[in-house]
């Protein structure tokens, strides 16, 4: 009713214009909280490498009308197993310790684990095979 209210006078001369208004005022609003929430939905599996997760992340965040920094945070940080990694732990204390302000602080976090394991493991940096195969070696012993 307030919306309705709020419509200028003679701005509405058909029911399909009325109908048409009402979906651009209130459909869009409703996808974008469902969306918003599915972010929060997000979780790192127990055997997903950090990587994996944060690629992702990025692609359903990217999927998403624009989402402030502050819930992107907020919900990859909750979003993060401790279990599934030891980078996944640092990070995840990293970020509770140190709130990241913006997406791309939490991405620079990112990058500088990733560049710390692949210094331990002397992998070259982007390799995702490498790591994998001493992650599961490690696991059998």
């Amino acid at each position: 009713m307030i919306w309705y209210r709020n419509l200028p006078p003679n701005s509405i001369n058909s029911f399909a214009m009325l109908v048409d208004a009402f979906v651009k005022a209130h459909a869009r609003a409703i996808k974008t909280e469902t969306e918003k929430s599915d972010l929060f939905k997000m979780k790192q599996r127990d055997n997903e490498m950090l990587r994996e997760f944060v690629s992702r992340f990025q692609m359903e965040r990217m999927d998403m009308p624009p989402v402030i920094d502050d819930w992107s945070i907020q919900a990859f940080t909750q979003g993060l197993n401790p279990q599934s990694s030891l980078a996944s732990k640092q990070l995840k204390q990293n970020l509770i310790e140190y709130p990241a302000v913006t997406w791309d602080d939490v991405h620079n976090m990112y990058q500088s684990k990733i560049r710390v394991v692949d210094d331990r493991l002397k992998a070259p940096s982007g390799s995702v095979y490498t790591i994998r195969t001493n992650d599961r070696f490690k696991s059998r012993s």
